[in-house]
């Protein structure tokens, strides 16, 4: 009844989270698909120099504080602020103040932004995001919704309405900056509305500060190699190359939207299960949950990637016009990371607390990608610096790999479903060629993209339900084994 209520809670908490998040990203999605084909490739690249540089630089104002705060209850939290101190406080904001006007100057520096928006756009947005993780711990999920549903209509029709009067990146921003403001000052109201609540204070209790400021450093090291191996490559290229060539790369080497959220609530769900499995069957459980979510995630993984991977001219032609043809060869080389997407890495060093070993694989994944860089771009061009990240990406998985199998006391091998997953891929990439190939010749580019897509839908939606039912006849992850099914 107690594991029974605490999926309940957690499908409910994952489902509102996911919901605050999906529509601001749906509306940023619409936006780059109506930009790409409304404005020159010039002035569509400094609208996308501004936020490539802001997501690169923001991690550095937050510092991992909305990661750590998500960590502890809302108790445990009002006693750790309380240890803090004005000095504190003060030292905090003259950081806060020193890396925005580094992001200001660069704005400036291009001359699409004046210094005081960008400024004021870049300490909001981080607010927002901390406020945003606040009111998570305090389980407002109701004003998370609704404020991530504002947002996101706000957003996209303040970017129409500039599109459709006379555009300039700076009118752009000076509204987005009032939005942004509006939406952190509807969080903060929430948060002390919610804090009023609690009259009588909340229950002392120790505050271990070193294993706290521990966590710290390496929350926030890890949040900002992450967003570094996610948008460094785009920031070196808005630096050096044009901004329609920047344009043209960052169409080509764009994350695929949604796929973080199912892959992030996929390693939380694994992390649910193993802390209600104690004693000696927690090594065999922790491995049939490892490889039950490699074949789930698989099946949804994999059918997107062929279906990326093989109709990508008709998806960029259609989508995001002709003007970004010379994006594909670079999506072609990026996408070849989504396969290593079906299966979450870090879940069993991460329920360990092996934090050092999280964080030497994704600082050792970045340098060696920005290693990479360089000498793959003299071989293939701007599709190598895409490719430099894909090989990078790799490496990280099989050094995570090997740690958790030291961890766990296992081969490699058996902690992953590699002949279920060579077998899917042979399979759906046999089946997404013969697709293409045969409406290519008998339809238009527009019907071959919807009939691919059809067929992602279906083959998805078929092979998990066919792993479902595989689930279903070998009994519960708790009482099998991963020896005794196919991998």
């Amino acid at each position: 009844m107690h594991l029974q209520r605490a999926n309940n809670i957690f499908v409910s908490s994952s489902f509102f989270i996911f919901i605050t998040r999906f529509f601001p990203s749906l509306a940023n999605l619409l936006v780059l698909v109506w930009y790409s084909r409304q404005l020159p490739e010039d002035v569509n690249g400094n609208y996308l120099i501004f936020w490539t540089q802001l997501y690169v630089i923001y991690p550095f104002m937050c510092l991992g504080i909305h990661s750590l705060v998500q960590t502890y209850s809302r108790n445990l939290l009002a006693n750790l602020l309380s240890k803090l101190t004005k000095k504190h406080y003060a030292l905090y904001s003259a950081w806060l103040v020193l890396i925005s006007c580094v992001f200001a100057w660069l704005q400036y520096d291009t001359g699409n932004v004046r210094f005081l928006t960008s400024a004021l756009f870049i300490l909001s947005f981080s607010a927002g995001v901390i406020t945003e993780s606040l009111l998570i711990v305090l389980r407002k999920f109701g004003v998370l919704s609704l404020t991530g549903f504002v947002y996101a209509l706000l957003f996209a029709g303040i970017h129409l309405w500039v599109l459709g009067a006379n555009f300039s990146v700076q009118t752009v921003f000076s509204c987005l900056l009032v939005l942004n403001m509006l939406k952190v000052f509807v969080h903060s109201c929430a948060i002390l509305l919610e804090i009023r609540k609690d009259k009588d204070g909340y229950e002392a209790e120790d505050v271990d500060m070193h294993a706290v400021k521990l966590l710290w450093v390496h929350l926030g090291l890890y949040d900002i190699v992450q967003v570094l191996s996610t948008w460094v490559d785009k920031f070196i290229i808005a630096l050096v190359l044009t901004s329609g060539v920047s344009a043209i790369y960052y169409y080509g080497a764009q994350n695929i939207p949604f796929l973080p959220l199912l892959l992030s609530a996929a390693g939380s769900a694994i992390l649910l299960q193993m802390s209600d499995v104690f004693g000696k069957s927690r090594r065999e459980t922790t491995l049939a949950l490892l490889n039950r979510s490699g074949r789930l995630l698989s099946s949804i993984v994999f059918p997107v990637f062929c279906f990326l991977f093989f109709f990508r001219e008709e998806l960029f032609v259609n989508v995001f016009s002709e003007k970004y043809i010379p994006s594909i060869p670079i999506f072609a080389a990026s996408i070849l990371v989504l396969p290593v997407r079906a299966y979450s890495f870090t879940t069993v060093l991460q329920q360990e607390h092996k934090g050092n070993i999280i964080n030497i694989g994704a600082v050792g994944e970045l340098l060696l990608a920005c290693l990479l860089i360089y000498p793959l771009y003299n071989i293939f061009g701007l599709p190598g610096v895409a490719l430099s990240f894909v090989v990078s990406t790799y490496a990280q998985a099989i050094f995570y790999l090997v740690q958790t199998s030291k961890v766990l006391g296992t081969p490699v091998t058996s902690l992953i479903p590699l002949i279920n997953w060579l077998i899917k891929l042979i399979v759906f990439s046999l089946l997404f060629i013969a697709i293409h190939y045969s409406a290519s010749i008998y339809f238009t580019g527009k019907f071959t993209l919807i009939l691919g897509a059809a067929a992602m839908v279906v083959t998805g939606v078929l092979s998990l339900l066919v792993e479902l039912t595989l689930d279903k006849k070998h009994g519960r992850i708790a009482e099998q084994s991963p020896f005794k099914e196919y991998r």
